[in-house]
């Protein structure tokens, strides 16, 4: 086989190998959505549990890209802060080793049993949990038959001359010091960084330095910094998930960056302290806790070493950070200050990163239109306070409000709409037309507010007026309305049940209280104490004020439909 030949055969490997670890991480992460909810909230403790929760995410998905980009997403749409953000990196990089010590197990007679069992798996009809755990099994077969491919086609080049006067450019060899050489070293961890950044998966980079080593292309001391690149070269995924994301995510994503480049350095400076046996201290050290003797003539389980090497590296690194994740995030914010500039985003929990994990992103979708439901009640006491008082002031905030709810609507419908397109539950699936249409309930708030404003000029233009008893029916109406809302929050905030049928009831209460208050306007009427043309503008008053009620009761029924989901 010529150059390209053998080239294009190595690429075709690497392509297996990379849609393996991609299909089995996919597969991971839909079987194991609630897992992720309840790890998300067991991270919210401290640096330890943040750290655990990184390690242990990123070991069940098997990819630290996924899970930077996840937590990436978390901290733009408010879930964790930026420090809790630093620690699950620091996790992260220690769970992403597990795939570098699955592959010096040496599984690749494994892999068409696993692709058969998992492609059998994928049609099993309506269990998306089967279905999910058989992309992830099909998804392992491939990986290692990815990672055969690449070991056969790099098999005969042991045999070249060629070859293997090219690779000898790259030895980094000690000199009888335990001294590695700078330029070398230096080149290996500038093509691992660089591999890497262009494949955006250091566990496949790790996976072909493996394969190198395995055929004796490339030795230990070459392998560890080409590993250490490897490390540096995957933060370039989360930085690119952070380019439209808000300033805290930024942060995490450089601070992803700053760790790896930062204990890429430190063990970079140990290459050069010679360990007692007149090797470097780090890979001496790799080599005194892994069986095998790696520097002998012929070396000894040298793929473990290479997987022992990344992990210990991050292990290492972790540790050495994690009393310092405060001083960690300064330096973030340093490099990326707060401007006055910043824009408000008009969502305020939704993240399109989030659409991997649909039962957090179904959790952030319910407190966004919660949000939104808060609006149209602002809107409605401004709307109240405007016809009954005449601050004027507040017609510009109610227009405004109005144009940020239309928007509010538009994108959480757009985000659902797009969450609806994964693989979900039944019951999450259910869920998403409940939310759609809490989220139109909720934006015919904010028009009844606004409709205030027309039925005020109406009655200014006029010079008509109300009795103290009709301001004082509206007020107590609005009164029963705030009631009611406080009664939905419960509902989604508490997941209280019982605090949604209060809501109905009070919108019961508020039904009767038109009947009675539509009385007395007729009884006013009778005995001349308001106009007729004020008592017209009254009763719409009334009919938007009811119509208010109603759509929050809409909102109170699907309760039991969306805590079945998200509690």
């Amino acid at each position: 086989m010529n150059k390209w030949g053998l080239l294009l055969a190595l690429m075709g490997g690497l392509a297996v190998f990379i849609y393996g670890m991609t299909q089995m991480s996919s597969g991971i992460q839909l079987a194991a959505d609630r897992k992720l909810k309840a790890i998300l909230q067991f991270m919210t403790q401290n640096r330890v549990a943040a750290l655990l929760a990184g390690l242990i995410t990123t070991s069940i998905v098997q990819s630290s890209s996924a899970t930077t980009v996840m937590t990436v997403g978390f901290v733009n749409a408010g879930l964790i802060s930026l420090k809790q953000a630093i620690g699950v990196i620091y996790g992260a990089n220690i769970g992403t080793t597990v795939t570098a010590q699955l592959i010096a197990f040496r599984l690749e007679t494994m892999a068409l049993p696993a692709i058969t069992v998992g492609f059998v798996m994928l049609f099993v009809p309506k269990n998306t949990k089967v279905r999910a755990f058989g992309q992830a099994i099909l998804g392992f077969g491939l990986l290692f038959l990815g990672l055969n491919i690449m070991t056969d086609v790099l098999k005969p080049l042991k045999y070249s001359p060629e070859f293997i006067q090219w690779f000898h450019k790259f030895d980094c060899s000690p000199n009888a010091n335990g001294v590695m050489p700078i330029g070398p070293t230096i080149m290996c961890i500038l093509i691992g960084t660089i591999t890497t950044c262009i494949i955006q998966s250091s566990s496949a980079t790790v996976g072909l330095t493996q394969a190198l080593c395995a055929q004796g292309l490339i030795n230990f001391y070459t392998a560890v910094p080409i590993i250490l690149g490897d490390n540096i070269g995957t933060t370039i995924t989360a930085n690119l998930a952070a380019i439209s994301a808000n300033r805290n995510a930024k942060r995490a994503a450089i601070a992803h960056t700053l760790f790896n480049v930062i204990g890429t350095l430190i063990m970079f400076g140990l290459f050069f302290l010679p360990w007692w046996n007149h090797q470097p201290l780090f890979l001496g050290f790799v080599d005194w806790v892994t069986p095998g003797n790696v520097f002998s003539e012929h070396p000894e389980n040298i793929v473990r070493h290479a997987a022992n090497a990344h992990s210990l590296f991050n292990i290492i690194n972790a540790f050495l950070f994690l009393p310092f994740v405060n001083l960690h995030a300064k330096l973030c914010m340093l490099i990326i200050p707060a401007t006055r500039e910043d824009r408000e985003t008009v969502l305020e929990y939704l993240e399109p990163k989030l659409l991997g994990s649909p039962l957090i992103a179904l959790e952030q979708a319910v407190k966004e239109v919660t949000y939104m439901i808060r609006k149209g009640q602002n809107s409605l006491n401004d709307a109240c306070d405007l016809f009954c008082d005449g601050k004027e002031n507040l017609i510009e905030r109610i227009q405004e409000r109005e144009q940020l709810i239309d928007r509010l609507q538009h994108d959480i419908t757009e985000y659902l709409i797009e969450l609806s397109r994964k693989e979900l539950e039944p019951a999450e699936s259910k869920l998403i037309p409940a939310l759609i249409h809490a989220v139109n309930d909720a934006e015919r708030l904010g028009d009844h507010a606004e409709s205030f404003i027309e039925l005020y000029n109406i009655f200014k233009q006029n010079d008509l007026t109300l009795t103290p008893s009709a301001i004082h029916e509206i007020r107590e109406i609005q009164r029963q309305l705030n009631v009611q809302l406080e009664y939905l929050y419960q509902t989604f905030e508490k997941h209280d049940v019982d605090a949604s049928n209060k809501s109905i009831f009070t919108g019961g209460k508020i039904q009767e209280l038109i009947y009675e208050f539509t009385d007395n306007h007729v009884h006013r009427l009778d005995k001349g104490e308001c106009s007729v043309k004020a008592g017209v503008i009254f009763l719409d008053v009334l009919g938007h004020l009811e119509r208010v009620s109603d759509h929050i009761v809409n909102i109170a029924e699907r309760a039991e439909i969306i805590l079945n989901v998200i509690r």
